[in-house]
């Protein structure tokens, strides 16, 4: 039966020390044993010395720390079990119908012996051949529970029981603090989590605004230069046919007075030959034909300028990816140029035969924009000189899973793997201060990735080639 003391059913120690002296060497033995059980460690490791010195100090076969399971305190998660040979596994149980649940309910508690018949529900007393126990609860400096310390025996107890008592206390505000000290630490990281995924979201936003206000003054730009362009572009084009019948009616007139007036006067023969009438006749056709086939080439490059701004395309809309990269390549053709200190750069393209994609079509261009300028960096690199630059570029259908694949390749200076491991990163560069933000290749993954549920992957080697490669699901 139970009393109302804190160490009730407890039998008085049978085996008292002999004197003062040998009292005093086991108190400090036993000391010493709980220093080197519960110093320095921390964590998990913390536990497991503290289970297993608590044993060895308690002379008993097992030590036990479990903490409260915060959904339900009367539930218990093991932090720690020293079995007396070595770490048992961790486990949750309930405390209901043990000595646990005693000692969450009113603290210390010591059963000498009989522990089995006292708790008849418990079967793991019977898995252990446990005859006593020795339990304290692990509050916090409120009082409240946090978990509790066991320690078993399969033999009665014996020995001081209020110095068994004055150890339990000691581990178990040793317990307390790392519990406590754990708890604090996992707020922290929680916070600092937290702190990490704003600090994402708004460096997302942040990319999102300047996606958007680039793409929105580049929109305006050359959706602006396509109209200026077209106006003035379309008066000529359109008058050229007329010009062109104008002064075929005129050159037929003078054939006809040639052979109405086969011999001019002295003076007006002098005027054809030094006019050179004939060469005019024949050269002013080849000039009104250069004029329509140059005036055919700027409507292309308005198209072309429109296509690629797409300013008033917010919504998706089946589109022909080959026409975004042929204005994409158009707008960039000045960077291929040949200069005074590099080549020109070869473009080599092998498109598949490819189904409309349904896509942001600005975004897309956008897109190709980004990864064609690096490409373009990439050759036109001051550190190695790329004495036959190309760019690939390929397209096609992966009918096994259903994606439209592009690939863009450049024979550069290449990427080592702690940058290839970087290049999707918001403000991160390999460019001098100025050349660049950052940005065209973390927008470019976020309009593949998140906008299109695609994917944008890239491999390179340093000194022989970068490869970007586009999945969008058709």
């Amino acid at each position: 039966m139970l009393n109302s003391s804190p160490t009730e059913n407890l039998t008085e120690a049978t085996n008292q020390p002999e004197d003062l002296t040998t009292e005093l060497t086991n108190w400090d033995s036993e000391l010493k044993f709980i220093v080197e059980g519960i110093s320095s460690q921390i964590g998990e490791a913390f536990f497991q010395s503290c289970a297993r010195y608590l044993a060895k100090t308690l002379r008993v076969q097992y030590g036990l720390i479990a903490e409260f399971v915060e959904s339900n305190p009367r539930k218990a998660k093991v932090l720690a079990f020293w079995t007396g040979d070595e770490f048992g596994p961790n486990f949750e149980y309930s405390l209901i119908g043990t000595p646990c649940d005693v000692v969450y309910e009113k603290g210390i508690r010591i059963y000498p012996n009989c522990i089995q018949k006292l708790f008849p529900e418990d079967q793991d007393l019977v898995d252990l051949q446990a005859e006593s126990y020795l339990g304290i609860a692990i509050v916090d400096i409120n009082g409240k529970p946090l978990g509790h310390i066991a320690a078993l025996h399969t033999q009665e107890l014996v020995g001081n029981y209020q110095e068994q008592e004055a150890i339990l206390k000691i581990f178990a505000a040793r317990s307390a603090a790392e519990i406590e000290r754990m708890s604090a630490d996992k707020a922290l990281k929680e916070q600092n989590i937290y702190l990490q995924e704003t600090l994402e979201k708004l460096q997302q936003t942040q990319l999102e605004l300047i996606q958007a206000e680039k793409m929105s003054g580049l929109g305006h730009l050359v959706s602006g230069i396509a109209h200026e362009i077209n106006n003035p572009i379309s008066f000529i084009y359109g008058n050229i046919q007329h010009t062109q019948d104008y002064i075929d009616i005129l050159l037929e007139l003078i054939v006809d007075y040639q052979l109405e007036l086969p011999h001019p006067s002295k003076w007006l023969q002098e005027k054809i030959d030094r006019l050179d009438l004939e060469f005019i006749q024949e050269d002013i056709t080849k000039i009104l034909g250069s004029m329509k086939t140059g005036s055919d080439r700027i409507r292309n490059i308005v198209s072309s300028l429109r296509n690629f701004s797409r300013f008033d395309e917010s919504t998706r809309k089946l589109v022909d990816l080959h026409e975004g990269i042929e204005s994409t390549l158009l707008m960039l053709q000045y960077r291929l140029q040949a200069d005074q200190v590099f080549p020109e750069i070869q473009i080599i393209k092998e498109y598949g035969k490819i189904p409309l994609i349904n896509c942001y079509a600005s975004q897309m261009n956008q897109v190709f924009l980004n990864i064609l300028n690096n490409a373009i960096d990439a050759l036109r690199s001051e550190s190695q000189i790329i004495s036959d630059p190309i760019i690939y570029i390929t397209t096609g259908i992966d009918y096994e899973e259903n994606t439209m694949k592009v690939s863009i390749m450049d024979n550069g200076i290449g990427m080592s793997q702690s940058t290839l491991s970087r290049i999707f990163d918001p403000f991160f560069t390999t460019k001098p201060v100025g050349s660049g933000t950052g940005l065209g290749l973390a927008i470019s993954y976020q309009i593949i990735v998140e906008q299109h549920d695609g994917k944008l992957n890239c491999v390179s080697s340093p000194g022989k080639f970068t490869k970007f490669m586009i999945e969008i699901p058709v």
